[in-house]
C-alpha cells in the first residue's frame, strides 16, 4: 500500500508544519491523488484569507459644562473672571448670559461668546472678564450654553449671584470649587430643545459597506467554496467508480 502511506505522510506534514505551504508544492507531490487535493485546497484558501478586523472604536466624550468660577451665591464686585470649560465632540459655539434671579421666564442678557479652542479636541476652555460695575446691584443668574454640530444644546446655570459694587456684602463669598471635588456629582447640564432651523444629521447610508459585512461575505464565500469542493469530490469519486 505505497499510495496510502505517501498520502498519510503528506497529510501529517500539513498538520505539523507551522508555516504556510505553497499550493504548487502540494499539487506536485499529490498528482495521483486528486481527491486529496479537493479537500486540501479549500482549507488552504480559508487559512490564507486576510482577517479583517473592525476599526478601533474611538472613545467619545459626552457633552458637559464645568464652571470653575463664579459659584452659586457668590458675591461679585468689579471685574470678575468667568472661568470654565466645555466638553464634548462636535462643539461649535457657546454663549454666556445673565438674567435677574428668580424669574419664571427670564430674559437673558449677553455677556460673551465661546468659540472652539485652537487646540482642538473635545475640550474648550474659556476665561472671560465680566465688568459687573455696568450692572445695578442685585441678585442675578448666569447661564452658559453650548451647542454641538448634531443639533444638541446643553446649558449650565449658576444661580443667585450677588452683585455688590455699591452695597455691603452680607456674608463671606464661597470659595471656588475645584473640578476634582465635583467628579462624583451628577452633572446639572440639561438638554435644551433643538431649534427648528437646526440641520438634522444625515441618515446612515444603506449602500455603505462596513468591514464587518465584508468579513461576513468572505466567510460565507469560503464556506461555499468548501461545500463546492466537497460536492465536486464526491461527484468525481462516484463517476470514477462508474467508469471502473
Amino acid at each position: 500500500m505505497p499510495g496510502r502511506t505517501s498520502s498519510s505522510k503528506i497529510l501529517l506534514v500539513l498538520l505539523i508544519t507551522p508555516h504556510t505551504i505553497h499550493p504548487y508544492a502540494i499539487l506536485k507531490s499529490v498528482k495521483r491523488k486528486p481527491l486529496i487535493i479537493l479537500f486540501i485546497l479549500p482549507i488552504l484558501l480559508l487559512s490564507t484569507q486576510p482577517v479583517l478586523s473592525a476599526p478601533p472604536v474611538q472613545e467619545t466624550i459626552a457633552p458637559s459644562i464645568f464652571i470653575q468660577s463664579p459659584r452659586e451665591g457668590q458675591a461679585l464686585q468689579g471685574l470678575e473672571l468667568l472661568d470654565g470649560r466645555v466638553r464634548g465632540d462636535g462643539f461649535t459655539q457657546g454663549k454666556i448670559a445673565f438674567s435677574y434671579a428668580g424669574l419664571p421666564d427670564p430674559t437673558w442678557f449677553f455677556i460673551a461668546d465661546i468659540l472652539p479652542g485652537e487646540e482642538g479636541g473635545a475640550q474648550t476652555s474659556f476665561k472671560v472678564e465680566w465688568d459687573t460695575t455696568q450692572i445695578t446691584d442685585g441678585n442675578y443668574d448666569m447661564r452658559v450654553v453650548a451647542e454641538y454640530n448634531d443639533g444638541a444644546a446643553i446649558f449650565e446655570l449658576i444661580p443667585n449671584l450677588r452683585i455688590r459694587n455699591h452695597s455691603p456684602v452680607e456674608t463671606a463669598t464661597p470659595a471656588p470649587v475645584s473640578e476634582d471635588s465635583l467628579a462624583d456629582q451628577i452633572p446639572t447640564s440639561t438638554i435644551e430643545p433643538t431649534p427648528a432651523n437646526t440641520p438634522t444629521p444625515l441618515p446612515p447610508n444603506p449602500a455603505e459597506v462596513q468591514s464587518g459585512d465584508l468579513y461576513q461575505v468572505l466567510r460565507i464565500s469560503g464556506i461555499a467554496v468548501v461545500v463546492l469542493f466537497i460536492v465536486g469530490g464526491i461527484y468525481w469519486q462516484i463517476k470514477n467508480r462508474d467508469r471502473r
